[in-house]
């Protein structure tokens, strides 16, 4: 099996001109990669995201490496989650449940937008009220679905009342942040930005760049740097080149296998650390040949070798997915579950059994940029997928296009991805699976009553039972492909070193100089 992944790995794409293309667009980045010098300002910090931004807007924005990352130096939110992992205030500077549907919050005075307008307790309640507008089309809504209305009780102080116990909102709110009413109300926050966190938006080149500049106007310390520039580099080798050449302080998805050229290098080291994101294959249980076919999603499971692909791609390092989206990191995570056993002939008798016209066809969209050698992986997929005679094509998509469409519920039948959730609690991963999230592909009543039931109480032991019976169901059920969760990897240059996290978020102040 060995032999064969990297047989894949090494063969040509199956699709006229892709490798072409994909050298104009090294190209292309490389020539978009020197618009900006690095040298610009004295104090200039250069990041390469491996993907470009969907949105500026904060209550459209589901990303956390790319779109949420950037907002975060733009916007305030209320909490953050410090790189230890602990809830501290930010706008925010004390909160207290009244009862299990209450929640008081005192704010920071003095903070002012960039345009001079305080955040006082009117501007959370607005923002509050805009983001539950049902005439207003939200992505990430279903986040915050329990939230019945904030009432406002002092320009400092504001009251969140929930229609059932929601245990998880104070760190859910550590991805809320706030706009101004009157800025929004006159601008396109999707591709403009004005807010009162510690950098502003000086330029956005969709697809290219967003360079910020400290907020002179910031409540809390000065900005460490005079200027961010964060750069879209969806190819990897680029990435790389750009770090050795000088040009880059910070780049993730580094591939395995140049981290030990980087090492020697004598300008930038490179590493490896623990991701929460999971690794699945999603399948369009709404669509055939899904729908209604629990043996052919169960036979999908079984045709996929994790441990190869981990060992080919990764170089051993990452985990297999034990039947279920959370990883140990996560409160929730369920350790009686086990991953599928890679078994192909185990796929080969329930794709038999599975009632369909042979050979099954389908078409696994593979997103290019955003995820870790996600092209090769895809490679691989697909070629296990056919050794147990199903008919793969593989659809291969620019990540903006595809992320567009999949939020909105337009996916294909299957697509490679990863999931993960900053505030590692299980509410939130699981929470993408509800009916009423579009992205969710499955519809599964058991299920979704086990994680609102989770999701409505305030005992810690009964969220764990809830959670635990909830990822059971959906391993048995197989709405995914179970895979593996991707190993952080990434370098920086020797100016800096870097806080690893396995949140997915990208901070410069994570950035310590040396």
């Amino acid at each position: 099996m060995r032999h064969l992944l990297r047989q894949i790995l090494l063969a040509p794409v199956g699709k006229s001109g892709m490798h072409t293309s994909r050298m104009r667009g090294w190209l292309f980045a490389l020539m978009m990669f020197n618009a900006v010098p690095a040298s610009a300002l004295a104090d200039t910090v250069n990041i390469a995201l491996s993907a470009g931004l969907t949105t500026l807007d904060p209550q459209q924005a589901t990303v956390v490496q790319t779109d949420l990352s950037v907002i975060s130096h733009i916007y305030t939110p209320l909490v953050v989650r410090n790189a230890d992992l602990s809830i501290i205030g930010v706008a925010a500077t004390s909160w207290k449940a009244l009862d299990d549907r209450t929640w008081d919050i005192k704010l920071r005075p003095g903070i002012l937008f960039t345009n001079g307008k305080p955040l006082d307790a009117a501007v959370v309640k607005w923002n509050f009220d805009h983001l539950l507008d049902p005439n207003h089309k939200t992505r990430v809504k279903e986040w915050y679905s329990l939230i019945d209305h904030v009432d406002v009780v002092a320009p400092d102080e504001v009251k969140i009342v929930t229609s059932a116990p929601f245990p998880g909102l104070i760190a859910q709110l550590s991805m809320f942040f706030l706009m101004e009413p009157t800025w929004t109300a006159a601008h396109d926050p999707g591709r403009e930005a004005m807010g009162s966190g510690p950098y502003q938006l000086a330029q956005y080149v969709p697809g290219e760049r967003v360079v910020l500049t400290p907020n002179p106007h910031y409540f809390g310390p000065k900005a460490a740097h005079d200027q961010v520039i964060f750069r879209m580099i969806s190819e990897p080798a680029v990435r790389v080149s750009a770090l050795l050449s000088g040009e880059l302080d910070l780049a993730l998805d580094i591939p395995p296998t140049d981290i030990d050229r980087i090492n020697k290098s004598s300008v930038a080291h490179a590493g490896w650390g623990e991701s929460s994101r999971a690794m699945i294959i999603k399948l369009n249980s709404l669509k055939k040949p899904f729908a209604d076919n629990l043996k052919l999603r169960q036979a999908m499971n079984y045709a996929i070798d994790r441990q190869g692909i981990i060992d080919a791609i990764y170089n051993g390092h990452g985990a297999m997915s034990k039947g279920q989206l959370l990883s140990p990191m996560y409160f929730g995570y369920n350790d009686k579950l086990q991953p599928y056993p890679y078994d192909p002939d185990k796929a080969r008798q329930l794709i038999a059994q599975s009632g369909l016209p042979q050979p099954i066809s389908f078409e696994l969209q593979v997103p290019l940029g955003r995820y870790l050698l996600s092209q090769e992986i895809g490679q691989i997929i697909a070629a296990q997928l056919q050794d147990v005679g199903l008919d793969v094509k593989i659809k291969e998509m620019e990540y903006a296009n595809w992320s567009n469409a999949y939020t909105r519920g337009d996916m294909g039948q299957a697509s490679f991805l990863g999931q993960a959730w900053p505030t590692l609690d299980a509410d939130g991963l699981l929470g993408l699976y509800l009916p009423t999230d579009p992205g969710a592909y499955w519809k599964d009543p058991a299920f979704a009553d086990l994680v609102l039931k989770a999701r409505s109480t305030v005992d810690r032991q009964k969220r764990i039972v809830y959670y635990q019976q909830a990822t059971a169901r959906m391993r048995d059920q197989a709405p995914v492909v179970f895979l593996f969760n991707q190993p952080l990897t990434y370098a920086t240059s020797n100016k800096f070193s870097w806080k690893v996290r396995g949140d997915d978020w990208v901070r410069v102040d994570d950035l310590v100089a040396k």
